[in-house]
């Protein structure tokens, strides 16, 4: 793709793994490049599709989420713009196991398969970086599993808005219903909570969206659990 635009350069730019290769590679990348265009609710692929890109957000949010037996939506993670994905099914040859649907109107910067392989893989700092990102994204999955595993929804909760945080800052665009799909649990447990926390000034509500207003107070709910009650009068 010739007419790169500054956002898309940019995006490039504040990728490692693409700036760590050689001039020569990132001109054939750049020419190999090409820009996918989502309406909201649009998949930009589903689970057992074969993979055939590493995507870059240039703008919109994205959410990636599995279906349990019974058809009911798990919400895993959110990508949105600045963020690079998709490169672990490329590198284990593997289908995209998750699904991932555009939240609202999307720009995606994809770079095919046979580039990412020709140029990202077969260089060694490339390829330690893309290493280095899947290391994380594994352990923030052992994380999820430790805190399914030994702590409340309460922490739970509190943990995955401070993580989410640190991605959008302290205005997070999600709402009540995400946040359950998120959580695996259900909407009327989500409100309960954020009721608690919003009488307690923790957070503030509108329309999909939260905003922590003491985000210290969930940082101390993480080590310990005195959760406001629901305000009766």
């Amino acid at each position: 793709m010739e007419n790169l635009t500054p956002a898309h350069r940019a995006l490039m730019a504040d990728n490692p793994c693409l700036t760590q290769v050689s001039l020569t590679a990132q001109q054939a990348i750049t020419q190999s490049v090409y820009v996918k265009n989502l309406r909201k609710g649009q998949f930009l692929h589903r689970r057992a599709d074969e993979a055939i890109g590493y995507y870059g957000v240039v703008s919109g949010r994205l959410r990636i989420s599995a279906e349990n037996r019974d058809g009911k939506a798990l919400t895993l993670t959110f990508m949105q713009a600045g963020e690079w994905f998709g490169e672990i099914s490329l590198v284990d040859g593997v289908a995209r196991t998750h699904d991932c649907e555009a939240l609202e109107a999307c720009e995606i910067l994809v770079i095919p398969k046979h580039s990412f392989e020709t140029h990202l893989l077969n260089d060694v700092r490339s390829l330690r970086h893309i290493t280095e990102h899947i290391c994380q994204r594994l352990r923030g999955v052992l994380n999820l599993v430790e805190q399914m595993s030994i702590q409340s929804l309460h922490e739970r909760l509190a943990r995955r808005l401070l993580d989410l945080a640190q991605q959008q800052g302290n205005q997070l665009n999600i709402n009540q219903q995400e946040l359950a799909h998120m959580m695996g649990v259900s909407r009327q447990s989500i409100s309960k909570i954020v009721l608690a926390w919003s009488q307690a000034g923790w957070i503030t509500l509108d329309y999909n969206q939260l905003v922590l207003q003491q985000p210290d107070q969930l940082l101390n709910l993480c080590v310990s659990d005195p959760v406001p009650h629901i305000k009766t009068d």
